[in-house]
């Protein structure tokens, strides 16, 4: 497995174990002609699907911005919060923003994420897990994998090369050349990159360890190294604030270089996040510039509506109450890591089979200098700790700040 999707893994194992009951690994496919003509079906579908969707999920936003915009200045007059608390706050909320809450807005804006696989899966006659499982298992042959299917499989795959690279919005000449290789295979479409830098957030923003990070000022930078149990799979990564436009946007770097035995990856993003109204916390995507592996310039690149928002303090969206936070604290140690001694506020939450530990220290740029997940043997499963810090951070992409 390549180094990305291998830690995201080891993050998504860590974190939901206790949820998800032992299984077997994904058997081995036989892979007939009718199976694939129905996959196409299915994946033509997704596709239509997903152009479809955008003019809701624009919608589902606005509302969702909008009442958050009327919830943040009701609070900021007074009007609810502090005493006015509870039913009488959500009373007002609903006369006033025309909801108590946008619950009901997100959850409709998830399930509209979620239509797309589901119309597939119907298309081609497939049960939803099935037909991601198919999906996932082709895109992993596409880039190299043979594991999953028959020798059979192979051949009818082989023969059908042109148009399973279609489907997936890629070169036939990039087939085989892996996820994480410098060719044109992972990088051949719009599609694909993004799907890469899905994954690559995903294990910046969702591991849990950003929960606590505090402000950057323009200019600061930090530099940190993922490792995982086994300690074969290490990724260093940069964040540098680089900038803050006369708008109110920010723009950051995230950098990041993948370690796997003799291969090496480096991928630069410059990106431009915007606050969502009432979420401090919550930072709407709308621009981005990267280079690439295989890339000799930087490029402009696309940013699709659903990958739009970014919630930097982690899944959960908001942080822990201080009360929490207190009854968490273990205690204040001295923690070393490459970037330096700290004297660092020990916090620990319980999670089935495991917990997550963080060490805070005010003084470090971005308020905190390692996360762990340990798993119930006290062993740990997923460390990130700070390597590096500085300031005086700027555009290495050719991005202009006004």
């Amino acid at each position: 497995m390549r180094p990305l999707s291998r830690l995201a893994l080891v993050l998504g194992l860590a974190l939901t174990a206790p949820l998800t009951p032992a299984h077997a690994q994904n058997k081995v496919i036989d892979v007939t002609v009718d199976l694939l003509e129905r996959f196409f079906r299915a994946k033509d579908k997704e596709k239509t699907e997903s152009s479809s969707m955008s003019t809701q999920i624009s919608d589902l936003d606005a509302k969702i911005a909008k009442f958050q915009k009327c919830k943040a200045d009701l609070e900021a007059a007074g009007t609810i919060g502090g005493r006015v608390g509870g039913l009488a706050a959500r009373l007002i909320l609903r006369r006033t923003c025309g909801a108590s809450d946008d619950e009901d807005w997100r959850k409709q804006r998830a399930g509209i994420m979620n239509g797309p696989e589901n119309a597939a899966a119907t298309a081609g006659g497939f049960q939803l897990a099935e037909y991601r499982n198919l999906r996932d298992r082709l895109q992993d042959y596409l880039n190299g994998d043979n594991s999953s299917f028959t020798k059979p499989s192979l051949d009818i795959l082989k023969s059908k090369q042109a148009q399973l690279a279609a489907a997936f919005g890629m070169s036939a000449t990039g087939v085989g050349a892996g996820v994480g290789a410098r060719g044109p295979a992972m990088w051949a479409s719009p599609d694909f990159t993004w799907a890469y830098i899905h994954m690559l957030f995903a294990a910046q923003f969702l591991s849990g360890a950003t929960m606590f990070e505090g402000d950057y000022k323009p200019g600061e930078w930090t530099r940190w190294q993922a490792v995982t149990e086994d300690g074969e799979e290490k990724q260093i990564s940069e964040r540098a604030f680089i900038g803050k436009p006369s708008d109110g946007g920010e723009w950051w770097r995230i950098k990041t270089i993948y370690n796997s035995g003799d291969s090496q990856d480096t991928i630069s993003l410059e990106a431009l996040f915007k606050p969502e109204p009432g979420n401090e916390l919550s930072q709407q995507l709308v621009r981005m510039r990267g280079k690439l592996p295989g890339n000799s310039e930087p490029q402009e690149l696309i940013v699709p509506e659903q990958y739009g928002m970014w919630n930097m303090a982690g899944s959960l969206g908001r942080r822990p109450t201080k009360e929490s936070i207190d009854g968490a604290t273990v205690g204040t140690e001295s923690v070393t890591t490459p970037a330096g001694t700290f004297r660092a506020r020990h916090v620990r939450y319980g999670m089935g089979g495991g917990t997550m530990d963080w060490w805070l220290d005010d003084s470090a740029v971005g308020g905190w200098v390692k996360f762990t997940i340990f798993g119930d043997d006290r062993k740990p499963k997923y460390t990130q700790e700070l390597i590096a810090k500085g300031t005086g951070a700027r555009s290495e992409l050719g991005v202009t700040i006004k």
